[in-house]
């Protein structure tokens, strides 16, 4: 048997350690191939295809024809004969719409559309991973528009190898090593040709900056900014988990959420700054330096009382001895109800937020507590799921009773007062259950128990 070419072992050996040493995958899992056609996704395909009896995975491909540029469809019917050559099942799909999503970027539109399709293939086939083929060049990148245009410290951590069901095998992989092995079997990659165009900011670091910078000043400038990214993302992680134990955010009786204020007088300035960011995330806010600076110095301030302006629906303010921050209470009304899309992601405008469904046959290492997450049986549910405001007369069963309760009854219990209780978001199944009252509790008819076999 002829040993294969050096390209293709240190490939192979580079994604094998990055998945040993980051610990991405513990073997035996179903796994999702994110598979454009090109030089880096391409060469992961192959790669997964000879590691996969060392770690046992079942894997499928998958494919999401975009429909913005000449060529797309070859690219779909490219990925498709190789994974039939490898004997893998594949899923390909083209979008139906082109158009960006209103408030939504071209870019940002095709991430999401692109996402939900790979969501909605993993959850109807089983997978508890879907691995994407970003390098360690992708990961450069990144990091360095972000610090061009305005990044945190958790920004500069760049792409996280394991988030969620996501994972990157190839991050440690140069995009040199994955030309290489294509070319070294023989491969003919698919080349999008918008990668070139300088209208992108990314095009330009990628063909321009970097090149630059690097014949200039550090010809191992990628390694470098990817060991800062690796750094930061182990720092952040540390002090993020610090902040949420010295802080944690807790529901907000009127709406949103708060802190108390002495909470986050005790700790250090950086870690406070973190607190109150973390604090604006959780109500679907990604507060700048200045925003996060001034409601920093009116927790500081002796005021017993005080507001900021974020700028847009929300607003922080000190309230009863905490630090508030919830959304104005819109006017009265009773808006249409929203379908949820399962898998996937819904703007929800009413609310000024988004949700993000999936379902999953894996029991969830923790359940969330149903405030701003939870986990119901997708068995014990009538889909479609809608999100609608509170009624006059609505009813669930809260989590634990045995009896319905009057949500407004439960309202007054949980310190809801009558102008905030049209902004709580309720998720209702198509037969008319209240499965979730967001922020508070979900119905104790649709919890798991040991029969489930989904988990939504």
């Amino acid at each position: 048997m002829s040993q294969e070419p050096r390209a293709v072992r240190d490939l192979v050996a580079t994604v094998r350690r990055t998945i040993q040493e980051r610990g991405l995958f513990k073997g035996g899992e179903r796994t999702l191939l994110a598979v454009s056609g090109g030089p880096d996704s391409l060469a992961m395909l192959h790669v997964f295809a000879r590691l996969a009896p060392q770690f046992d995975w079942d894997l499928h491909v998958a494919h999401f024809d975009h429909r913005l540029r000449d060529g797309s469809g070859a690219d779909a019917a490219f990925v498709a004969r190789q994974a039939a050559a490898l004997g893998l099942p594949a899923t390909v799909r083209a979008a139906e719409e082109t158009a960006p999503i209103p408030g939504r970027s071209p870019e940002e539109t095709a991430r999401d559309r692109r996402q939900s399709f790979l969501q909605e293939v993993a959850e109807g086939i089983g997978a508890v991973r879907i691995a994407t083929a970003h390098t360690m060049d992708d990961q450069a990148e990144t990091i360095l528009m972000r610090m061009l245009f305005g990044t945190g410290p958790r920004g500069l951590g760049g792409i996280t190898p394991l988030r969620w069901w996501y994972v990157r095998p190839m991050i440690d992989a140069r995009r040199a090593q994955t030309v290489a092995f294509c070319r070294a079997l023989r491969l003919r990659p698919r080349i999008d040709p918008t990668n070139e165009d300088p209208a992108f900011r990314r095009n330009v670091i990628r063909n321009e900056t970097i090149p630059f910078l690097q014949s200039t000043l550090n010809a191992g400038l990628t390694e470098s900014v990817a060991r800062l990214g690796d750094i930061l993302r182990d720092e952040d992680h540390y002090l993020h988990g610090l902040a949420l134990s010295q802080a944690p955010p807790e529901p907000n009786p009127g709406g949103g959420s708060r802190l108390p204020v002495e909470a986050i007088r005790r700790l250090p300035v950086p870690i406070q700054r973190r607190a109150i960011r973390y604090l604006f995330s959780v109500e679907g806010h990604e507060a700048g330096s200045a925003q996060t600076e001034a409601v920093r110095q009116l927790v500081v301030s002796d005021k017993p009382s005080g507001s900021v302006d974020l700028g847009g629906p929300l607003s922080a303010r000190l309230e009863y001895g905490f630090l508030v921050v919830s959304r104005a209470p819109s006017p009265a009304g009773s808006p249409t109800p929203v379908e949820l899309a399962v898998p996937g992601e819904t703007e929800l405008p009413t609310w000024g937020a988004r949700a993000r469904t999936w379902i999953s046959s894996e029991l969830p290492a923790s359940l969330p507590d149903g405030t701003r997450e939870c986990v119901v049986d997708a068995g014990r549910v009538t889909f479609p799921l809608r999100v609608r405001r509170w009624r006059s007369g609505d009813r669930f069963r809260p989590l634990g009773m045995t009896r319905q309760k009057k949500i407004g009854d439960f309202f007054t219990d949980q310190k809801v007062s009558r102008s905030m209780r049209g902004e709580v978001p309720l998720v209702v199944d198509d037969g008319g259950t209240i499965c979730w009252v967001v922020g508070h509790r979900i119905d104790d008819r649709v919890k798991d128990s040991p029969r489930t076999t989904k988990f939504l």
